[in-house]
């Protein structure tokens, strides 16, 4: 069967038949997430509903002369749910291979480039103490898109340097 349309009419059916499953398909590579990745055993993406998973805290964040109330997860568990291992420690441990996780560094980086870089001994809680939170909330509503949809707080810090709006990927580097 011939249409009178040409082929230019058949494309533009077309493309209205698949502009619903097209913008569908954007929407879920949309997703508010994290990227980690690096010297890790396991990489992947991480969303709020997975973050909330790994153990939501809600703590006190004071930035600018103001407190806020922020809702997110500890880097160090985003770290562990990856895989991050401090490693052995003991005196039958090769030199090298002593706490080698805590020998890593993490770079943390915003949509616009900006980054801030930590020691994954100082983010593990026991260890280091620097308090960092993958945050999804403040105030206990959803960050706009100004500063989210992930941030990373950095509770323990004197100013908000490495604080980070926009967060969008963790890189671990190993720098042995």
């Amino acid at each position: 069967m011939r249409s009178d349309r040409g082929s230019a009419g058949w494309t533009l059916g077309l493309a209205l038949v698949l502009l619903p499953a097209l913008t569908g398909a954007l929407e879920v590579s949309t997703t508010p997430s994290v990227r980690v990745d690096g010297a890790l055993p396991k990489s992947g993406t991480l969303g709020p509903s997975e973050l909330e998973k790994l153990g939501a805290t809600t703590l006190a964040w004071t930035s600018h002369g103001q407190t806020h109330q922020v809702t997110g997860v500890r880097l160090d568990k985003v770290l562990t749910h990856f895989g991050f291992t401090p490693g052995p420690m003991g005196k039958d441990v090769p030199v090298k291979e002593k706490v080698k996780g805590y020998r890593q560094v993490l770079v943390a980086t915003a949509r616009d480039g900006f980054q801030a870089v930590f020691t994954c001994a100082e983010v593990t809680e026991g260890m280091g103490t620097t308090v960092a939170l993958v945050v999804w909330q403040v105030d206990g509503k959803p960050l706009g898109p100004d500063a989210g949809p992930l941030r990373l707080v950095v509770l323990s810090d004197g100013e908000p340097a490495r604080s980070i709006r926009q967060l969008e990927r963790l890189h671990v580097i190993d720098a042995t």
